[in-house]
């Protein structure tokens, strides 16, 4: 796959911390990286410069930017891992996945061209998952490549083990974190590789106390006086609506409908153009869900709405919140004939952007496009799913603890990382039984820290909770 959205100048206007810059030589040098760090540390700018780096030098088609969900892989200009790799999400034993794979020349053909490999939010595989990569990888090299980890391709991992966990598992599931496993072991903690922990505090590095209380909670060592810090900001008020953020999808879409019908202004729906490329019954069903974990078959929106961007328009990052201003449509003579093309106009921080339809795909076990929708990458803002807004910096934030099942390792850490400061959430319901950290992520992660000889200072681990 072709690496897209890679700017190199974009991605060498930030100046980099010292460890940012410890985890690029490694990456320079030919190790596997791992990139580990608390929300807001850079590992989003980090991982840019190194895929631009790898396109530079191999090409972009040797270069693959994955995620296992597909928002995240939006994120990133990517793809999720089941399409690189050919396969749907169904649970094969490594065996079958192999065997499935080498029926594929095409797929065999692409992953033995890859001479990268980026896994963005790689802590949300599993050990399992991971497993098979690896050991799908190993089995199409070339034979004299097989007995290194993934087959010799460079390999970097991004995310925060202490964030949210895997689906379905905890510290005492028989599927385990995905740094609990050998073919982890073998790319990132032997010689082949190392894990980089980044110690930098960008996102938050205006509030120094908001990211003392966001570390207290990440490791699980929240004290009484933490937890009131973030519920003495349940009365804030902002200049415009914070975004909800909800656990469950169906309640994100009862409040963003709810408020939508609102405003006085005519609603103006976009259709999802689906577009099915595969006459295959089951291939084309496979396809259509695949495009609907992604893109809605429609998207209401008025005049005054504020929305959230999915993909980068014109400059603006993913993640951007801005307000509708207009519904824009032009008619444009295509092939003679007469189309009407229609665009949002919104207001992104005073940056006025006409957000189009772009293009989503949905790839069969070959690697090859079967279906794809045409939709205007925007989400309506008064409300998101915590999943979804991850790796989001999000303007202002309301979370009511109250209303969901925070159950889930990491969980709470994620949804309260996603603002700059205190200034920037609304927090009621908090408690300290819902803070929750797995202890085998806790362990791993200290393990790595003291290995690197990082002070505790520096990369904000508190003092134990009596």
């Amino acid at each position: 796959m072709a690496v897209e959205g890679i700017d190199p100048i974009a991605a060498s206007a930030i100046t980099l911390d010292a460890s940012q810059e410890r985890a690029l030589g490694l990456f320079g040098e030919g190790s596997n990286v791992a990139l580990f760090g608390r929300a807001g540390c850079g590992k989003s700018e980090v991982l840019r410069r190194m895929i631009a780096s790898a396109v530079a030098k191999w090409g972009s088609d040797a270069v693959a930017v994955a995620a296992l969900a597909g928002s995240a892989a939006l994120l990133v200009g990517g793809q999720t891992l089941h399409s690189l790799f050919g396969m749907n999400t169904r649970r094969l034993s490594r065996e079958t996945w192999l065997r499935e794979t080498l029926l594929r020349p095409q797929v065999c053909a692409r992953l033995n061209a890859l001479r990268v490999l980026c896994i963005d939010e790689v802590c949300t595989l599993s050990s399992s998952l991971f497993s098979r990569l690896g050991y799908v990888m190993r089995r199409v090299a070339p034979p004299h490549m097989q007995h290194l980890p993934f087959g010799g391709c460079q390999l970097v991992g991004a995310g925060d083990p202490l964030q949210v966990a895997p689906v379905h598992v905890t510290d005492e599931s028989m599927d385990r974190m995905v740094f609990d496993c050998f073919t982890w072991r073998s790319v990132f903690d032997g010689g082949a590789g190392k894990v980089a922990c980044l110690t930098g505090a960008h996102r938050q590095a205006q509030d120094a106390t908001f990211q003392n209380a966001l570390d207290r909670v990440r490791w699980g060592r929240a004290d009484r006086s933490t937890i009131e810090l973030f519920n003495a900001t349940s009365s804030a008020t902002f200049s415009a609506p914070a975004t909800k953020l909800r656990i469950l999808k169906s309640a994100v879409q009862d409040i963003n409908h709810a408020k939508l019908a609102t405003l006085p202004s005519l609603a103006h729906v976009f259709v999802a153009h689906d577009v099915m490329l595969s006459t295959d019954p089951q291939v084309m069903d496979e396809a259509l869900t695949s495009l609907r974990s992604c893109v809605d078959v429609s998207f209401s929106v008025k005049v005054d709405a504020p929305v959230i961007l999915t993909r980068k328009v014109d400059g603006v990052a993913p993640g951007t919140r801005g307000i509708v201003r207009d519904v824009i449509q032009n008619s444009v003579i295509v092939e003679d004939e007469e189309v009407l093309v229609e665009s949002v106009m919104c207001d992104f921080a005073g940056v006025r952007v006409g957000v189009g339809r772009v293009r989503f795909s949905a790839y069969d076990h070959t690697g090859t496009e079967v279906a794809y929708s045409e939709q205007v990458p925007l989400l309506l803002g008064w409300a998101l799913t915590v999943h979804r807004s991850q790796g989001l910096t999000l303007d202002a934030v309301e979370i009511d603890f109250t209303l969901d099942s925070w159950t889930t390792c990491g969980l709470v850490y994620t949804a309260l990382s996603r603002v700059r400061s205190f200034a920037a959430l609304r927090v009621s319901g908090l408690r300290r039984d819902l803070i929750r950290a797995s202890r085998c992520a806790l362990a791993y992660y200290e393990k790595k820290l003291v290995e690197e000889g990082i002070n505790p200072v520096d990369d904000g681990r508190p003092p134990v909770v009596g």
